[in-house]
């Protein structure tokens, strides 16, 4: 075998076909099981053995049943079960293949046969196979992304397919001039795969600082929502505690009111002590920071505003949902609630709020009176303000979280109630 210009651009292109691969592994695990140095002898093994294959064998079933094994290894580097490692590992070498497939048809080179020694030889074919692979693994990506409630921009799923193809066809360019050099062609096939991993890999840096960013303001929301809560509880506590300490003197000043036939200012007195008392309830003490100190703020001002407000809160400390995901759903149904309220008569302002935690399911049901039409379109309720292209986005955002954990949400407003039920999924985290 003679070691010329191809062979060394095939290394480079089976170099780059780890990065693909890991980016395929990446789309179909979650956790790496091991720590990262197996992780890297496995890829190691896989470049090792798919090589020696091409250059001393090249048999295409040969060739297949050496990936299948290998990348089955890289898969045991991940957390999943063996079911899924099988059919996660066909999948990759489908799509692997499909590649292959596309690539060889833009060469036109369809003839080969699985048992004997293949005779292709065409660079741009195997540089071809390598980028069409990569643009697989970044559609499947976005994918992923996007079915897990993430925004994928158009920029990026265009960046995901013009990147590769564009410097393929740079290459393609270059390799068509004359007088090419040996250095000359593998320097552009190494800039070519550089650029699409160094591309992307700022990408991943880019989205994995603003994911940390978004979990920064998760964090503060969260610390806001808890020092709120602790001043709610705190103010309620010190209320109390001179609310007792006062207790016996107002009980003394009362009766002397009464004694001495001042109805009235004891009245006064006692509806002084009364709005006190109501103004000062905590209406969640689930335990669980976030619905409570949401709970809890949202409604601190219901008192004055006249509305009963009846509270049914059982659920854990922790929830396997996102922060910014619980307070866009009961944020919205609580502001909408009291929003509405607002427009009732004030002797006849109820509002209850149940939510539960059963088997893996979060149940809410918020419920509250109204007044006024219900304005809809397409099935969907319209909001009743005026300025409608600034509001009426509160219960199309609370569809999105119920359909981001596969939920369930149903509306119903007869007999001048408004209900919202609600069921969302929330699998305990391994």
């Amino acid at each position: 075998m003679v070691f010329d210009t191809y062979h060394i651009i095939y290394l480079l292109a089976n170099f780059f076909l780890i990065f693909v691969v890991h980016r395929f592994m990446r789309v179909f695990f979650e956790h790496r099981k091991y720590k990262r140095i197996l992780g890297i002898l496995a890829y190691s093994f896989y470049f090792i053995m798919t090589t020696l294959v091409y250059l001393l064998i090249d048999i295409p079933l040969i060739t297949l049943i050496t990936n299948l094994i290998t990348m089955f290894i890289i898969s045991l580097t991940y957390e999943a079960s063996i079911q899924k490692r099988i059919i996660c590992v066909v999948y990759m070498y489908l799509f692997m293949a499909a590649a292959e497939i596309i690539a060889a048809a833009m060469t036109g080179y369809i003839n080969f046969s699985v048992f004997s020694q293949g005779e292709f030889r065409d660079t741009f074919g195997l540089i071809a196979t390598r980028i069409v692979a990569y643009c697989e693994t970044l559609l499947l990506e976005n994918i992923k992304l996007t079915r897990k409630g993430r925004n994928i921009s158009w920029i990026s799923w265009l960046a995901s397919i013009v990147i590769p193809i564009s410097t393929l066809i740079l290459e393609v360019i270059i390799a068509n001039q004359t007088n090419l050099t040996k250095v000359e062609a593998v320097g552009s096939v190494s800039l070519l795969f550089a650029v699409n991993i160094i591309a992307f890999y700022l990408y991943d840096s880019l989205a994995e600082n603003y994911i940390k960013k978004s979990k920064l303001a998760l964090l503060q929301k969260e610390n806001e929502l808890y020092s709120r809560q602790c001043e709610i509880m705190q103010s309620s506590t010190e209320d109390l505690q001179a609310f007792r300490h006062d207790m016996s003197n107002q009980l003394i000043i009362l009766n002397h009111l009464l004694e001495e036939g001042k109805d009235e200012e004891a009245r006064r007195q006692l509806d002084q002590l009364s709005r006190f008392i109501k103004g000062k309830v905590i209406y969640s003490t689930s335990g669980n920071i976030i619905i409570d100190g949401l709970v809890n703020y949202k409604l601190q001002s219901v008192a004055s505003e006249n509305i009963k407000v009846e509270t049914e809160i059982v659920v854990p400390k922790q929830l396997n949902i996102d922060i910014a995901d619980f307070v866009t759903l009961l944020g919205n149904l609580l502001d909408n609630a009291l929003e509405a309220l607002k427009k009732v008569d004030r002797e006849q302002r109820i509002l209850t709020i149940k939510i539960m935690f059963s088997q893996e399911r979060l149940i809410g049901r918020i419920t509250n009176t109204y007044c006024g039409e219900i304005y809809l379109k397409d099935d969907k309720i319209l909001t009743s303000k005026k300025e409608k292209q600034k509001h009426g986005y509160g219960l199309s955002n609370v569809e999105k979280i119920i359909k981001k954990y596969n939920g369930y949400m149903e509306i119903d407003y007869a007999n001048w109630e408004f209900r919202v039920d609600f069921i969302i999924y929330l699998p305990q985290k391994n």
